[in-house]
């Protein structure tokens, strides 16, 4: 039995696409100088090859995934997308601005200058930049009539020349902002290992620690029996003092009655204290305290570990040394995940609105501190497709909307009004949990498949137009996309570290993020040895997909 694969695939839609997924995926896995191709581009690389062999996907396919994508970009960033009055918020809001204000400059300059068709332009600014959500801005502007046409030219050709041309700046934007972000520090005689240990010094800053270091933190649970000495007579609250702050006493057992562990309460001798405290402090000064006895009923406590949302406006830009989650509650952070990004924990890191903090503790403790901090993220199982789908349909109705003022029509479009809808859903998401909830690995794979669906539509439907367009203005767009890519980072780079005065470490991590670049934001933890440089790129990834979305709509409008 013979079997026909291009006539199965050419005949079937569902094959083709997920064809073309499992192909890029594959391709992800590809390593050029220790740099993985990753997803989007692996994806964009299959749909492009088996787009030239004449295989076509339905444009739905991309507008379903490019809906999915835009309105999950979001809810992402609802929680704390208004927090830029934080401590270093302003900052990147200010990286993400300069570097997307600069590249639409240079994009629409360069457009004049040179006299291309419409629609490589956007497609342009979304390569050069490794922005989707730009060519998905830009090819809404298309579809909705926010475009103005020029006559004789159809929408699905200016589509056509906007996917092409982020196809082939996007492939070369990577690799050339991975290679410019490696070269700066070398150029500008950077030693980023050391700069990213003097922040550290400096600020309090500190990367991932050990997975022995982490052992050490975990809260554990100990009772100590009081012997004659200097403890006794003291109160709890002076005890601690005297031992070692950084623990938390519980329970006290005197004879046969059992009570809790109040600041003000007397010690006895032979009194028996549980306490919590990290290991590692307990291991040291235990001693202090008096012989570790085993008392079942004082040890009767359960450690968890939840996730905290950020949500009090009083606790936003306090820090978690401020906060002294230990002493106060008994409890130690593991993780924060900013935006969906997880970034290093230390004492000195403000917090912001929406911020998602790991904490283990004992469980009682634990829901003091969530009241204290906002609330315990409940662990869902279930989707709230209800609110998912009013949301969806919101967004799209807002991008239909058209103000009219005399001869003047304004309109914001599906992928802003979609991201809009997104971060308003989200924001209130975090104030108010009865509504809304999307787990948050449902979350991911509504963006991966959404973002997969619509870079395995652009591929294809580029494919078949590839070769035409390196043949007559391929040149062009490469040389283009390289100035796109390199001058709104050199620009970035000046603006943060003399108006901004930005640590050479976090700036190049706000570069990457004001770039959407996650595999430039490796080479550079790679290379400062730390994963401080998480910290700038969450700060500007957020700003920079709205702030690069609605670019893509803009350069097709004006």
């Amino acid at each position: 039995m013979q079997v026909d694969l291009y006539s199965l695939l050419n005949e079937n839609l569902t094959l083709t696409v997920f064809a073309v997924i499992a192909l890029g995926y594959l391709l992800a896995r590809i390593k050029i100088a220790g740099i993985e191709l990753g997803p989007t581009t692996g994806v964009l690389l299959a749909g492009l090859m088996l787009g030239h062999f004449g295989l076509k996907i339905h444009e739905m396919v991309g507008t379903f995934g490019f809906v999915l994508f835009i309105f999950t970009i979001g809810l992402q960033a609802g929680p704390s997308f208004f927090s830029v009055v934080a401590k270093d918020g302003a900052k990147y809001f200010a990286m993400a601005v300069v570097v997307t204000v600069t590249a639409f400059s240079l994009v629409y300059a360069i457009m004049l200058l040179f006299d291309l068709d419409a629609g490589y332009q956007a497609g342009i600014l979304g390569g050069a930049l490794t922005s989707t959500p730009t060519i998905a801005g830009a090819q809404d502007a298309v579809k909705s009539g926010l475009a103005s046409l020029s006559a004789g030219t159809s929408a699905a050709e200016i589509i056509s020349r906007i996917n092409v041309a982020y196809a082939v700046t996007y492939v070369f934007g990577s690799i050339g902002i991975i290679f410019l972000i490696r070269l700066l520090p070398m150029v500008l005689g950077i030693d980023l290992p050391q700069e990213a240990s003097s922040l550290s010094r400096e600020s309090g800053l500190a990367g991932r620690p050990s997975s022995q270091g982490m052992r050490k933190q975990l809260p554990v649970i100990r009772a100590y029996k009081i012997p004659a000495g200097e403890l006794v007579g003291m109160t709890i609250e002076q005890a601690v003092l005297a031992v070692d702050k950084r623990v938390l006493p519980l329970r006290v057992r005197r004879g046969d009655q059992i009570m809790d562990a109040d600041p003000a309460l007397e010690i006895h001798e032979g009194d028996v204290i549980s306490v919590i405290g990290e290991l590692s402090d307990l291991m040291n000064r235990g001693a202090d305290i008096g012989p570790e006895i085993l008392d079942p009923d004082l040890l009767n406590y359960q450690i968890v570990r939840k996730e905290i949302v950020v949500i009090n406006a009083d606790v936003v830009g306090q820090t978690l040394k401020e906060l002294d989650l230990l002493s106060h509650y008994g409890c130690i952070a593991h993780a924060i995940v900013r935006s969906s990004i997880e970034i290093p924990v230390n004492e000195r890191l403000g917090l912001n609105k929406g911020d998602r903090i790991c904490v283990t503790g004992e469980e009682k403790h634990i829901a003091k501190l969530a009241d204290r901090l906002g609330r315990i993220e409940s662990e869902m199982t279930h989707t709230d497709l209800l609110t998912l789908s009013i949301g969806l349909g919101a967004g799209l109705l807002l991008g239909m909307i058209t103000i009219k003022f005399g001869w003047f029509s304004f309109s914001i479009g599906s992928a802003a009004g979609l991201l809009l809808t997104g971060i308003l859903i989200g924001f209130l998401r975090a104030q108010h949990p009865t509504f809304g909830g999307v787990p948050p690995a449902a979350r991911l794979v509504l963006s991966e498949l959404g973002l997969a669906f619509f870079m395995a539509s652009i591929g294809v439907n580029a494919g078949a137009h590839l070769f035409d367009v390196m043949r007559t203005v391929g040149p062009q767009l490469i040389l283009i996309g390289l100035v796109i890519t390199f001058v709104p980072t050199f620009v970035g780079y000046v603006f943060g570290r003399k108006f901004l005065k930005l640590n050479p470490v976090l700036l190049l991590g706000s570069l990457t993020g004001a770039m959407t670049s996650t595999p430039s934001l490796n080479v550079i933890i790679a290379g400062a040895k730390s994963d401080i440089p998480v910290l700038g790129y969450a700060g500007t990834y957020t700003f920079a997909n709205v702030f690069l979305t609605l670019a893509g709509s803009l350069i097709m409008i004006i």
